[in-house]
């Protein structure tokens, strides 16, 4: 039982190391970015990120999604997702809402994220 538990805390540790953040680039002070429902300029907004934002976390970008995330899913909401994935897409969280953000507006963030 305790070589489970030391391999699982290794494990979430390597894991929660692994997790990427963005900041918001080319998008100007007076405007935001859009979380979209759907990898698609003309999908639904569900929310929206500063034009400064920091700390946006990635849950995947293209068909690349986070293993932690894919974890937690089932096997329907993997297909769906991978069904919605596109190369300039990513997956992201910001202030609790999950959606769809293209890409060419994130860049690696270089703030200390948690």
């Amino acid at each position: 039982m305790k070589h489970t538990l030391l391999i699982l805390a290794i494990s979430a540790s390597l894991f929660a190391e692994g997790i990427t953040y963005f900041k918001v680039q080319k998008v100007k002070s007076s405007d935001v970015l859009n979380i979209r429902e759907k990898s698609d300029y003309e999908s639904k907004k569900i929310s929206t990120i500063p034009f400064n934002a920091q700390c946006v976390k990635s849950y995947g970008c293209g068909k690349d999604i986070d293993l932690v995330v894919m974890m937690d899913m089932q096997e329907e909401e993997v297909a769906a997702f991978l069904s919605q994935a596109k190369e300039e897409w990513c997956y992201v969280e910001q202030a609790g809402t999950l959606g769809w953000v293209n890409n060419y507006y994130l860049a690696p963030s270089t703030k200390e994220c948690k």
